[in-house]
This record gives structure tokens, sequence and C-alpha cells, in this order.
């Protein structure tokens, strides 16, 4: 047994190692280019600004700098869901997101967004006019915006940007009062300010920042006409303000900058920045003394050939994410509620026969109900995958693109379904859900270890377009993966504990499991501090059950101690990196170390907070994990009795659920949106468990009678012992 165990090791290791590096070979993109500023730097911004809004003949100037010079998409979320212009050159500002003022919700679908938030122009020092190179200025609520700011629970300093430049002798020219709020200093003056964006003299100082009204091709073209040959010209939708939530256009051109499309360390996504990338642009001008900012990289570019086809790539990328971000919640809506009432149908069916039994009556064999249960359960359990295999198809290119991404989906899904329950695999008790959870498993895996392409458009997805993740594991995937990887540790374990092999179910268990963390904590791929906190004690409990060994204080304790370690371990090693491949995790121990900061696990805490209370939907969370600990610990009782005839047929399964719940547990108090993690969990596991309990062909265990707890059953026959 050792030995065929060994042999579907190296084999599964080698397909999927091989498979990988093929993946890579066919997805590689060229080098990136770094930016130089070998002059002057001019940064406009033109709220709303998106790729539908740009042609050659609507916007030749904007149009002419995108053929020369670099261009991507650009996520501008601020502190609220929707970013307002003033709001945006306030983080520009700062290098780090924050605002003034009331937060503007999101947007919902089919509405017009909230008015922004209108701040005060700065008052003019001196009688001459704010024309040209400008004159001294100042903010009357400076001290307000810059203390409020400071007192957050990730403080940010409005004046971090002026204060730098100006100190390394670098003026700032402000053109319009929005940009002003980039160019105040610690109390809140402005020293070269112009009101009139069309009268400013780009030449006099080394960095212009300039807010114009609205999008105006013309005005721009006449004030980029007095820029110096050399100037590094930045053009930007620095906010949503009046439109909805999107990615916005920027282009950066001049002598260095090498043509194709922008990325960061910030982002790792191809055609695609952060607001604050921008502030870091301007910050290296100080070269080796430019600060690390914790939310922005300097842009770089990846380069494309030369004509529109950069132009083409970002707006794909732009307009994938619109279409996807506006169906998330509707299609989710109306999937969950469809496949429930398909699955209520089969319900009632049951009860019906069921009471047809009961009366004598001649019910059939129940065939066609099973298969009934078994595609619905299967669907369901396979369309939060779906959602990522649906970015190898080009939907974005259909005449419908929303309707074609919904329908895609659900193709997907059926198709996924189908193949569990035909495949060779159908007979085995185990067969079709392990199957669903594996290509789960799989895809997640391999598409976060290359860069998570498929992940950043899905609809279950980064969600960049708010600013959340941009690359790594997020806490959708991370529920995903985690669930699928524990359920299929347990029943796989569960084979080789019922044959009497301890020694390998266990071994199968923390294989499984020293992947998925590996993968999942890696800065590079992963990178996922909450993920591997939770999933370590989860994996360490059921191999502790496959090996038969009892969960003692002492163990739980070493445990937990352990995943903390690895966690810190994983941390530590981040931070060792450069400042400017760091990702959150390195970032959190340097502001430890130079700060004493420990506002990151305070962030976590109130955004938890935040989510929860923000509606009802989310408000639920908490019940489902009060209720899962009620099924594991109360079994004889509903609704823990629906679960017992399949735990007493599975072996290792109820070991299996509780893992998994201590898992959505964990990860819900360790993640700053664990509130995603228990729900999107539970979206798998229900069907998973239907599909076990429901699989047409499979040759049913035998069944045993449950006492205990449902993770610890204690009538479970004991297995022979270890054979290999």
């Amino acid at each position: 047994m050792l030995r065929r165990w060994l042999t579907w090791v190296v084999c599964l290791a080698v397909v999927a190692v091989a498979g990988s590096f093929l993946i890579s070979y066919l997805t590689r993109w060229p080098a990136a280019k770094s930016i130089s500023q070998p002059g002057p730097i001019i940064v406009v911004s033109q709220p709303t600004l998106s790729w539908d809004q740009l042609s050659a003949t609507r916007t030749p100037t904007l149009w002419r700098l995108a053929k020369e010079g670099a261009v991507g998409s650009m996520t501008t979320r601020n502190l609220s869901s929707h970013s307002c212009d003033s709001q945006s050159w306030l983080t520009f500002g700062a290098g780090k997101r924050t605002s003034y003022g009331a937060g503007v919700p999101m947007t919902p679908p089919g509405q017009q967004p909230k008015p922004c938030p209108v701040q005060d122009a700065p008052t003019l020092l001196t009688t001459t006019p704010a024309t040209g190179a400008g004159s001294p200025a100042a903010f009357s609520f400076w001290k307000d915006l810059r203390t409020a700011a400071l007192a957050r629970t990730v403080p940010a300093d409005p004046s971090n940007l002026t204060t730098r430049m100006t100190q390394a002798g670098q003026c700032i020219t402000a053109a319009g009062r929005n940009a002003a709020l980039a160019a105040a200093n610690t109390v809140g003056r402005v020293e070269h300010y112009v009101a009139d964006p069309a009268t400013v003299d780009v030449t006099s100082c080394p960095i212009t920042l300039i807010s114009l009204p609205s999008i105006d091709d013309s005005l721009l073209g006449r004030i980029l006409a007095r820029a110096p040959e050399n100037a590094t010209i930045v053009v930007a939708g620095f906010a949503d303000q009046t439109g909805p939530e999107v990615l916005h256009t920027v282009v950066i051109d001049g002598p260095g900058v090498p043509h194709g499309l922008l990325t960061s360390y910030s982002t790792q996504q191809p055609g695609v920045v952060q607001l604050t990338d921008l502030s870091a642009l301007v910050l290296s001008r100080l070269g080796s003394k430019a600060p690390h900012l914790p939310e922005g990289r300097v842009p770089m570019v990846q380069p494309r050939g030369s004509g529109t086809s950069a132009i083409t790539d970002a707006s794909m990328v732009a307009m994938q994410l619109r279409i996807e971000h506006g169906l998330s919640g509707d299609f989710l809506a109306r999937f969950i509620v469809t496949m429930a009432v398909l699955l209520g149908a089969g319900g009632v069916w049951w009860l019906v026969r069921r009471r047809r039994a009961r009366a004598g009556r001649r019910v059939g064999s129940g065939k066609l109900l099973r298969w009934w249960v078994s595609g619905c359960a299967a669907i369901t359990a396979s369309m939060p995958v779906s959602t990522w295999l649906i970015g190898l198809i080009a939907w974005w290119d259909a005449p419908e693109p929303r309707t074609a991404l919904g329908w895609g989906i659900v193709g997907l899904a059926a198709l996924i379904a189908l193949l569990a329950l035909i495949g060779p695999w159908r007979r085995h008790p185990i067969g079709a859900p392990v199957f669903i959870a594996t290509v789960t498993l799989t895809v997640l895996l391999l598409d976060v270890i290359h860069g998570t392409p498929l992940q950043f458009v899905s609809i279950m997805g980064l969600q960049p377009v708010y600013g959340g993740r941009f690359y790594g594991m997020g806490n959708v995937g991370d529920s995903l993966i985690a669930t699928s990887a524990l359920l299929i540790s347990a029943l796989l374990a569960g084979v080789l504990y019922a044959k009497g092999h301890r020694k390998l179910a266990a071994a199968t268990v923390i294989l499984i499991g020293l992947v998925t963390l590996l993968i999942d904590g890696t800065p590079t791929w992963g990178a996922d501090g909450g993920g591997p906190l939770a999933m370590f004690p989860a994996f360490a409990y059921l191999a502790l059950n496959a090996g038969g060994l009892a969960l003692t204080w002492r163990r739980a304790a070493l445990i937990c101690g352990a995943a903390v370690g690895i966690v810190g371990t994983i941390a530590v090693l981040d931070y060792l990196r450069p400042p400017q491949y760091r990702t959150h995790l390195g970032d959190f121990v340097a502001q430890i170390r130079y700060h004493g900061d420990f506002s990151g696990i305070e962030r976590i805490i109130t955004a938890n907070w935040n989510m929860l209370s923000s509606n009802a939907l989310t408000a639920v969370v908490p019940l489902i994990l009060v209720l899962s600990f009620v099924v594991l610990l109360t079994p004889s009782r509903w609704p823990g009795q629906a679960l017992m005839p399949l735990v007493s047929r599975v072996p290792l399964l109820g070991e299996g659920l509780a893992a998994i719940v201590v898992f959505w547990f964990i990860g819900f108090a360790s993640n700053d949106s664990g509130v995603s993690i228990p729900p999107t969990g539970l979206l798998l596991l229900a069907p998973l468990l239907m599909l076990l309990a429901a699989t047409p062909t499979a040759t049913p265990y035998t069944r045993q009678r449950v006492k205990g707890t449902l993770a610890h059953p204690k009538a479970r026959a004991e297995p022979a012992a270890d054979s290999e």
C-alpha cells in the first residue's frame, strides 16, 4: 500500500509541476522596464476619464500621448467605495488612502452616484492674481483635515509629498482647487497656486499638479503645448466623481517612458496601477532618498509593439472589470436562489416519496430523484470555480458581454458537473464530490501561482475596482481552497483510514495541507497571512484524527503557537526583501519594527466590524458559525440529524467537517474582510455534501450508528492495525 501511495504522489507531483511550467511558458510577459524623468513632471487629472471616452477624433491630444507613451487603467478608491476628486488628490498627496468629509457609498446598479463633497478653494495670501507661476494661498480647514487624517486607524499625512519634495528643493505649482490639496504643506499653505488651470505656467517648478474640472482635451492640448520637451506628462482620471465606480484611464508619456502597458509591484497586473503609484512616481525624483510607500510602488512599463495594441489591452482590462463588477451581485443572487429552488423541489419530491412509502404505496427505486439532486448539487458546487475558468474564454468579445459572462459561467458549471457524474470516478462513493473539489483547488492554486489573472477578473475574485487586492489569494479564494482541500483530505484519508492505514491517512492530510499552505502563504504567490493562520490548525486537527491521536490542550496550544510562528516567519522573510518587492506582510513587520505600529491588527478588527454592521445579510455570518458548531456538537438533534447518516458511512467526514468549521471561524476572525469566508465556504461545502449523499451511481459505504458528536463519533469501528 505504501508503494502505491508513493507512486500516486510522485505521478501527481510530476503532472502538477510540468503543467505549471507549461502554463508559465504560454503566459509569460516581457520584462518590465523602468520610467526615468530627465526633466520636470506634469500631472493632470480629468475626473471620470475612462477608456470608452477616448478616441483619435474625440480626444486627439490624449490619443497621441497614449500611442507614444505607456497606458493603463487605474483604481482610484480612497476610504469610501466611491472616489471623489478632492479625496483622490488628498490620497495622492499622502501617498496613502485618506479622505476628508463624508464618504460616498457604492452606486447601486442603474442609479446615479450620490454627490461628492466640495472642498473650499484655498484663500490667496496676496493681491496678486493666481495665474502663471502662481501665488501663495492657504486652506482654512487644513488643521482639522490633517489632524483627522493622522488620527485614523491607518494614519496618513496629506502633506507627505509636498513636505518631502520641497525639502529636496523641488517646488510644486498647483493649478485648480483640488490639485492644491496635494500641494499644501503641514500648515495648509500652497506656495504656488493658480486658480485657473488654463493660465498655469508649467515651467516655473519642476513639479506641476493640475486638476481640470472636467474632460477637456482642447484645454489639455493648450497646456501641454507650453511644456518643455523633456517633461514627463501624466494624464489620468483621478476619481469616479459623477460617474459609476470603474477603473480610470492613466497615460504617461515623455522621453524616459517606454511604450507599453503600465504596471507596478503594488498590483502585479499588466495594465493596472493604483493612484498611490503615481505618488510614488513623483517621489522617485528623490532617488535613493525616496520614501517607501506601503500602498504604492513606482510604475513600470511592460513593452508593447508600436500602434494601439497597448491601448487595446488596457481598455480591455478596464471593460472586463466594469462588466464583472456590475454583474457580480445580481448573478450570484439569481444563481443561488434558482439552485435553492431546484434543490428545494428535490426535497419536496423526497418528502412526497417518503409519505407514499409510509402509506404502503409503491414509490420506485428513487434513482431519478438521486440524479435530480446530484445534478443540481454538482452544478451549484461547480459554479465558484467556473467564475475563474470563464476568464479563459473571450466572453468580452461577444455582442452582449454581460449575457455571455453570466451564461458562460452556468455552462462551465454544468460541464464540470457532467464530468463529475459520468467520469470513471463516478462509481466510488466519494468520486464526484472529490472531482469537483479537486478541480476547484487545482484551478485556484495554479492561478495564484501564475499571478491570479483569472481571479483578478472573476465575479467572485479580488474586485480591484474597489481597490482591494490585486494579486495573491483573496478571502473568497482562500475560503474555496481551504474548504475544498480540507474536504478532499478528509475523504481521501477516510478511504485509507477505513482500510487500516492510519499513517498514510495522516500523511495524505499533511501533504495536501502543506502544499495548500505553501502556495497560499508564499509572498510571491498567495501573499496571504490570515489564510495560513486559519488553515494550519484545521489541517493539524484533521491529521491528528486521521492518525488516531486525540486532541489535547497541550497539542492544541502547540498547534496554535506553530500557526502564529509560521505566519510570522513568512512575514519576516518578506520583510527581508527590498522594500519595493514587499507585500503587505513585510510592510506590517516594517511598521512594527520602525514605528511600533500595530494598526494593521486594529484595521482587521475595524474592517470586519464595519462589514458585519453594514447590512442584514452580512450580520447573518456569525449565525452560520454558531449553527455550524451546533450541528457538530449535537448530531442527535435537528439540524445535526440530517448529517448523521452521511457521517456514519463516510470515514473521517465528521472530523473533516469540524476542521472546515475551525478554519471558517479563525479565518473570519483573522482577516480584514473575513465576513466573506464562512458563506463562501458554505456555498461550496453544502452542495458537495448533498452530492456525496445522493450520487446515483456510487456504491455506498456500510452504514454505522453515530453517537457523540459529528467530529468524534464514538461508535465508529476502529480500523485494523497499520499494514504498511
